[in-house]
C-alpha cells in the first residue's frame, strides 16, 4: 500500500514539471504592442535607399510632398496633386509661387537667376569727355578764295600772314612751298627767342589736355645781342605725325613746351589767331592738292 502511494507521487510529480517549465517561457507575442521592445535594423542603409526610392515615386505623383522621407509606411504623403496631364508644366518650368519641379527655386528667383545670365556684361565704349584727337580724312568746307586773305608768300613758301619770322619772335606755324601750282611738304615751323640759351631738342604740344610730342631734326641756334639768344626748327611733316597736325588744326585750347637738352623747359600758351593760322594752312595745303 504504501509502496502504490509512492508510486502514484512519482507519477503525479513527473507530470507537473513540463507545465511549469512551460509556464516560465518568455512570450512577447502575448504583450501590449506599447510594451513590446524595438526591433533593432540591422542594415539601416537599405531603409535609407527604400525611403529615396519612395520619395522619387512620390515626386512623380506630387507636386509639394510634406511628409518625412524616412517614413516607410505605406500612406501616401503629400496632398496637392499637379494639373491634368494637358496643362501640366514639364519638370523645370515656372509655377509662380511654386517650387519647381527638378529645382530648388521658385518661378519667380529663377526668372531673376535668367536675367542675369543673359545681361551683357561686355564693357561698352561710353562717351564721357574729350579724347585725343586723331587724323580724319574729312573735306575741307572753305574755299581758296576764303582762305587766301589769311595766307601770304614769301618767295615760292606760303604761309600765314600774320607770322613774324623774324628771329626775335616766338612763333609755332605751318608752311609749305608751292611749284607751278603743286604744294610740297607741309613743315612744322618753331620758333624761340629769350635771354637764356634753350638748345631745345623735344617738342611736347598739348592739345586740348592731350600731349602730343615731335622731335625737331636739326634746330638751328644763335645769338641776337649779349643777353638774347635765338634758336628755330624747320621739318617735313611725315605720316606718323598726321594726329598733331589734325590736333592743332582743330584745338579749343593749346601750348607748347620745348625742351632743352639738359632738362630746361620754356612753355608757352599759343594764341587764338596761332590756333586759326594752322587751320588756315592746312585747309589751303588740302585744297591745293597737298597730302601727308
Amino acid at each position: 500500500m504504501r509502496l502504490r502511494k509512492l508510486i502514484l507521487l512519482l507519477l503525479v510529480a513527473m507530470l507537473a514539471a513540463p507545465v511549469g517549465m512551460t509556464s516560465t517561457a518568455r512570450d512577447d507575442d502575448d504583450k501590449d504592442v506599447s510594451i513590446k521592445p524595438g526591433i533593432r535594423r540591422l542594415h539601416p542603409e537599405r531603409e535609407r535607399a527604400k525611403a529615396i526610392k519612395k520619395l522619387q515615386e512620390q515626386l512623380s505623383h506630387k507636386a509639394e510632398p510634406k511628409a518625412d522621407p524616412w517614413d516607410t509606411s505605406d500612406e501616401v504623403w503629400g496632398t496637392v496633386d499637379l494639373p491634368p496631364a494637358t496643362a501640366t508644366a514639364k519638370v523645370g518650368t515656372t509655377v509662380k509661387g511654386k517650387r519647381l519641379l527638378g529645382t530648388s527655386k521658385t518661378a519667380d528667383e529663377q526668372a531673376e537667376l535668367d536675367e542675369l545670365l543673359n545681361t551683357d556684361y561686355s564693357i561698352k565704349d561710353y562717351d564721357l569727355g574729350p579724347r585725343r584727337m586723331t587724323w580724319r580724312d574729312e573735306p575741307v568746307t572753305a574755299t581758296i578764295d576764303e582762305l587766301m586773305p589769311y595766307v601770304t608768300t614769301e618767295g615760292d613758301e606760303c604761309l600765314s600772314k600774320y607770322v613774324n619770322r623774324d628771329k626775335g619772335s616766338n612763333e609755332a606755324y605751318f608752311i609749305f612751298s608751292l611749284h607751278d601750282g603743286v604744294p610740297g611738304p607741309l613743315r612744322l615751323c618753331v620758333q624761340y627767342c629769350a635771354d637764356d640759351p634753350l638748345k631745345y631738342d623735344e617738342l611736347t604740344f598739348n592739345v586740348d589736355g592731350f600731349d602730343y610730342v615731335f622731335y625737331p631734326a636739326d634746330p638751328q641756334r644763335g645769338r641776337l645781342s649779349k643777353n638774347l639768344y635765338w634758336e628755330m626748327s624747320d621739318d617735313e611733316l611725315r605720316p606718323a605725325h598726321k594726329d598733331l597736325v589734325y590736333a592743332l588744326a582743330h584745338s579749343h585750347w593749346a601750348m607748347i613746351k620745348l625742351k632743352g637738352y639738359e632738362g630746361i623747359s620754356h612753355v608757352k600758351m599759343l594764341t587764338d589767331g596761332q590756333r586759326d593760322d594752322f587751320a588756315h594752312i592746312l585747309a589751303l595745303y588740302r585744297l591745293l592738292g597737298g597730302k601727308l
